[in-house]
This record gives structure tokens, sequence and C-alpha cells, in this order.
């Protein structure tokens, strides 16, 4: 399982924004929308081995976490205002919703859940995940060794993680790893991992492909 966690420091836990203008009304969220089709969807499908945490944090007094499961979820589109018009259903949902229990997750709809909460909602679910924290300037990811079979990589926004989120996920045992010696764009930086996954699995497949002989 790959697991994806992007931390949005300004992106508002609102439905009450523009599609039209999402940037601007939304804190930012339209940063997040890209991240989420990156980490789910490539061309023509959908990737049923991932799994999205969105981390709105833009609101102080509202703070959500927004959990899509590549593997259950339906009728996710790639372009920016498709994916804006099914988080506002969500957030539409937690906005109203007295479900709210303990900060767990409650599923909206197939594969699409909503939490009250941030990073201390998410934690829990990656209990056994090998954590990797993405950011400039750690070792390349090409370097390292991947280990486990379920991995979660925690990037920020446009602005990058907060110290305190940081030295959160450092004290849970997060590994600083980076895709190379530019900083990139959160969805870039996310597509990077999958292809470095993807290139490492297929390697693995035909190291094990039957020879003929």
């Amino acid at each position: 399982m790959r697991r994806f966690v992007i931390v949005g420091q300004t992106a508002k836990a609102s439905p009450d924004f523009l599609l039209v203008d999402i940037p601007s009304t939304s804190g930012r969220l339209d940063v997040l929308l890209r991240s989420l089709r990156a980490a789910l969807l490539y061309s023509h499908g959908v990737r049923k081995d991932s799994i999205v945490y969105l981390l709105l944090l833009g609101l102080p007094e509202r703070v959500c976490t927004a959990r899509i499961e590549g593997s259950a979820s339906r009728y996710l589109r790639p372009d920016e205002r498709s994916l804006a018009t099914t988080l506002k259903k969500l957030l539409t949902h937690a906005s109203t919703s007295a479900a709210f229990v303990d900060k767990a997750f409650v599923e909206v709809r197939a594969g699409m859940a909503v939490a009250e909460g941030g990073m201390e909602v998410v934690l829990p679910e990656l209990a056994g995940s090998t954590l990797y924290l993405l950011e400039p300037g750690a070792p390349d990811i090409r370097g390292l060794a991947l280990t486990g079979q379920d991995q979660t990589f925690v990037l920020g926004d446009h602005l990058g993680l907060q110290e305190g989120v940081r030295a959160q996920l450092l004290a849970a045992g997060a590994v600083p790893v980076s895709v190379g010696p530019r900083p990139l764009h959160t969805e870039d930086v996310i597509a990077l991992v999958h292809n470095e996954l993807d290139r490492r699995e297929q390697a693995v497949a035909l190291l094990h492909e039957p020879k003929l002989v």
C-alpha cells in the first residue's frame, strides 16, 4: 500500500469556495487537488494500491482531514474542477454532520471519508507503515532501499511543512527523503515517487519472471 499525506497549511475545511476561482476562495485548496490527482490517477486509470490524506488546516476553528482510497472510490476524474466538486461534497457533509466521534473517520461515500482533526487522526492509521518525509535537501530516494510493503509519504503544500508538524513526524520515525536536487511542486514530487516505486516493482517482477530455456 502507498499512502500520501498532504498537509495544507492554508487550505480551508469549508465547502464555501467557488469552483470558478478555487485558489483564492479556498486557501489554495487547488494545490491539494493537484496532489490528489497525482497520487491516485494515471492515464485512464486509478491506482488501487494508494490512499491519500488531505489535511485542511487553514481554519484553526475547523480543522479537518479527508481520506480518499483508490481501491474503493468511484467516478474520480483528473480535471481539477471535478475533484473540487467531489471534495466540496465531502466538506459539506463534514460541516453539517454531527457524526464525528472521537476524531474517527466517517465514510461519506464509497472510498471517501472525513475526520475532525489533523495529523493526530492520521498517525494512528499509519501504524505499521514505513514513514517518509519528502523535503528538499534530504537524501535522494534513488539511493535509498525503501522498506516495507506499506509506505507513507508526507508532503507539505506550497508553504512546506510547519516546524511543529515536521518535528511530530520525525518523532514518529519518519525518514527524510527527496526526489532530486531541486525543490519541486508537491504534485510533481508525488508523480516522481510513484515513478520510482513503479520502476522498482517492475524490476522485481522481471527478476522473478520465468525464463524460457
